[in-house]
C-alpha cells in the first residue's frame, strides 16, 4: 500500500492552502518557502513540509513581523525559536504603538466626518490645526504642561470625546462670523468685534470652573512664553489676517476697559 504523502503543483497547493500563487513565487525569490523536489517535467512540488513552513511564515506576519525577521526565524528552529522569545517583548511595543496611531487616525478621520455630517466647511488650514492637535497631543500635553497649571491642562485633555466634536462644530462656527466680519469691513472697535471676541473666550474656557483664577494663569504663561524663543509655532484654525484681526478688537477691548476705569 502506497503510503507517500501526496505532492502538489504550485497551482495545486496554492489553491490548498488558499494564498495567491503570486505569493509563493514572490516567497520561493526571497528564499523564505523552496520545495526542494521537482515532477518529470521539472516543475515544484509542494507537500506537507512546505505546508508546515508556509504556517510558520503566516503566523509570524500575523504577529506583524517582517519578511526578513521571518526568514532568519525559520532558518534554524531551534535558534529561530530562542530568537523570537527575545523579540517578542520589543514586537508587543512596536505593535501597541502601530495600534495607537491607527485609534488616533480614526478618531482623526471620526471628528472630521462629524464636522462634514454637520454641514461644515472645512479649509487646509483648519484641517492642518486639526490633525496637528491630535497627532502631537502628547507634545502638546507636555507644552500645556509647562505653561498652565496642571489642572486645567489635565481637564483641557480629558474632555470627552462627544464634548470635543461639538467644540469642533462650534469652533467652525465661529471661524465663520469671523470671516464674515473681515469680509463685511466690520471695525475691530465694533460690538460685534467684541461679541466675537467674547464667544471665543466661551469656547475655550467653558470647560473651566474657575474662569478668573485661568484668565490670571494666562496672562502669566503668555509674560512667560514671550521671554523664551519658540523652536516653532503650532499650527492653528486662523489665518494671519484672521489673527491680525483678533489682535486689533483684544487692543480695542483692552483701550475701552482702560478708559472706562478712568
Amino acid at each position: 500500500m502506497n503510503h507517500e504523502a501526496p505532492k502538489f503543483s504550485i497551482s495545486e497547493f496554492s489553491k490548498r492552502a488558499r494564498i495567491t500563487v503570486r505569493t509563493l513565487r514572490f516567497y520561493e525569490e526571497l528564499g523564505l518557502l523552496v520545495p526542494t523536489e521537482r515532477n518529470e517535467s521539472g516543475h515544484r512540488l509542494y507537500g506537507l513540509n512546505e505546508l508546515a513552513k508556509l504556517q510558520q511564515i503566516q503566523s509570524l506576519k500575523f504577529l506583524g513581523y517582517p519578511l526578513q525577521e521571518i526568514k532568519d526565524f525559520i532558518k534554524d528552529e531551534m535558534d529561530g525559536a530562542a530568537q523570537l522569545e527575545k523579540s517578542l517583548p520589543w514586537q508587543h511595543k512596536l505593535l501597541t504603538e502601530k495600534r495607537d496611531e491607527l485609534n488616533q487616525a480614526i478618531e482623526a478621520v471620526e471628528r472630521v466626518q462629524n464636522l462634514l455630517k454637520a454641514g461644515k466647511s472645512i479649509n487646509w488650514t483648519v484641517l492642518s490645526s486639526l490633525l496637528f492637535q491630535m497627532e502631537h497631543e502628547e507634545d502638546l500635553k507636555e507644552w500645556a504642561k509647562e505653561y498652565l497649571p496642571e489642572s486645567v491642562a489635565k481637564e483641557y485633555f480629558s474632555l470627552p470625546k462627544e464634548y470635543q466634536q461639538q467644540l469642533d462644530v462650534e469652533m467652525l462656527d465661529w471661524l465663520a462670523k469671523l470671516e464674515k466680519l473681515i469680509q463685511d469691513n466690520v471695525p475691530a472697535n465694533s460690538p460685534e468685534a467684541f461679541e466675537l471676541l467674547m464667544g471665543l473666550t466661551e469656547l475655550a474656557t467653558r470647560h473651566v470652573e474657575d474662569k478668573e483664577a485661568f484668565a490670571m494663569e494666562l496672562e502669566k504663561a503668555q509674560e512667560l512664553m514671550a521671554q523664551e524663543t519658540m523652536d516653532f509655532q503650532f499650527p492653528t484654525m486662523l489665518t494671519s489676517e484672521q489673527e491680525s484681526y483678533l489682535m486689533k478688537i483684544g487692543e480695542e477691548m483692552e483701550a475701552l476697559y482702560k478708559e472706562n476705569e478712568e
